[in-house]
């Protein structure tokens, strides 16, 4: 077993010396403002605020998805452990949240509704 963890060592050590700049050059651009590292640290605080979003109502509503959403959802569960349903409540609770002329717009038609 030890054999084959050094063969595989010795294939990293030859990779990583093939991927080594011949010449040290040094970069003269700024590296991008949203590193790898910060959009993993936003990515997993969206998945914490999904994690944390509760589930409050009772009423369940038959919603019909496109299969590769559907498919995106089955994966998440499978990657993060988040609930299809709960991501959809989250989501439009977000939605809601940014766009509250949706709400006023509904309140002010029916307020204008003869019933």
């Amino acid at each position: 077993m030890s054999g084959i963890k050094s063969l595989a060592d010795e294939l990293r050590d030859s990779m990583r010396k093939d991927r080594q700049p011949q010449t040290k050059e040094i970069p003269t651009e700024q590296p991008p403002k949203d590193t790898p590292k910060k959009k993993a640290e936003t990515l997993e605080h969206l998945f914490d605020s999904i994690l944390n979003h509760e589930l409050t109502g009772r009423e369940r509503l038959l919603i019909r998805l496109d299969d590769k959403t559907l498919f995106l959802l089955k994966q998440l569960k499978v990657a993060k452990g988040i609930d299809m349903n709960k991501i959809i409540a989250y989501s439009l609770h977000l939605f809601l949240k940014t766009h509250p002329e949706i709400s006023r717009y509904i309140k002010e038609h029916i307020k204008t509704l003869d019933l």
